[in-house]
């Protein structure tokens, strides 16, 4: 199966990466037999056809973000420890079962975690040094603030939490739970993406630390919101606002496309061009428009 999945691999990104010209990836072999089944005979071609058809569009986009990555994210020695750490957990928990899946897939400990684990530990860097080349561009779009926030129900507690946290007497932690709110008192990121009242949003959006402690009511009003912006320069708190641009779907989505784009993601064959574009839109570049800051 190990020979068999790796056959299929490079058929495929010989499909997504170089022209065919009838548009469908075909084995010069495809006539082997590899095994019989009574008077019918299984070929090369046969098999082929049915992992493409199954699982073409995964494994194209994942050697193509695995090649993508290993350009793009060099190798830590922390990454090697993860990946170390990652082996053992599994090894602990699944026991003799782990064993035997690498046996049966020709995989030593060492190859499953230099050919699986590093590679998805450097893919997973790729949003993240995507956020850092356009960190400028993000933060004015998405707005991430490092405030404190704390809601209530009524307007008497919340009034009574910002008369404490405007004179002192109280931290944030102990204003909420002298008041009837179970928010925790952490100064958090925030963006327009997060889960929030709109009116609340809007506030933290617009907002200076020099203005302290803030009461707003909620665009329906049936909450009040007690809020702070400890930071609205996202430089001074860039480490975590990466990770929270990081966790926005959009932002993935566009990292993806970046990074396809710059590589040339192509795919030729039919077959796996409508797989991809059906499972991975945004992995699929070759049809998409430029945009103005593309073209300049």
């Amino acid at each position: 199966m190990k020979k068999t999945n790796t056959l299929l691999a490079s058929a495929l990104m010989l499909a997504v990466l170089s022209g065919c010209t009838d548009a469908t990836a075909k084995l010069k072999d495809s006539s082997t037999v590899l095994f019989s089944v009574g008077s019918v005979n299984v070929t090369k071609g046969t098999v082929y056809n049915m992992m493409k058809a199954s699982s073409g569009a995964s494994v194209a986009v994942n050697n193509a973000t695995k090649f993508i990555a290993e350009k793009e994210v060099e190798v830590t020695e922390d990454m090697k420890k993860d990946a170390q750490s990652t082996l053992e957990a599994y090894i602990a928990y699944y026991g003799d079962s782990f064993t035997a899946y690498l046996e049966q897939n020709n995989m030593t400990k060492e190859s499953y975690v230099t050919d699986y684990l590093i590679p998805s530990l450097q893919a997973d860097e790729l949003i993240k040094k995507y956020i850092n080349e356009k960190f400028d561009e993000l933060t004015a779009r998405y707005k991430p603030v490092k405030a404190t926030v704390l809601t209530f129900t009524a307007k008497e507690d919340a009034e009574a939490a910002l008369s404490e946290l405007k004179d002192g007497s109280k931290s944030p932690a102990d204003a909420a739970k002298g008041h009837n709110s179970s928010s925790k008192g952490d100064s958090q990121i925030y963006t327009i993406e997060t889960s929030l009242d709109a009116m609340v949003k809007s506030v933290l959006t617009s907002a200076k630390p020099e203005e302290g402690w803030i009461m707003t009511a909620s665009s329906d009003s049936s909450e009040y919101a007690v809020l702070r912006v400890d930071k609205n320069d996202a430089s001074t708190f860039k480490d975590e606002a990466v990770t929270t641009l990081s966790s926005i779907t959009n932002v993935e989505n566009d990292s993806t496309t970046f990074w396809f784009k710059k590589y040339g993601f192509h795919v030729y064959d039919k077959t796996i061009y409508d797989a991809v574009a059906a499972d991975y839109p945004d992995n699929l570049v070759q049809d998409m428009k430029e945009t103005p800051a593309e073209t300049k």
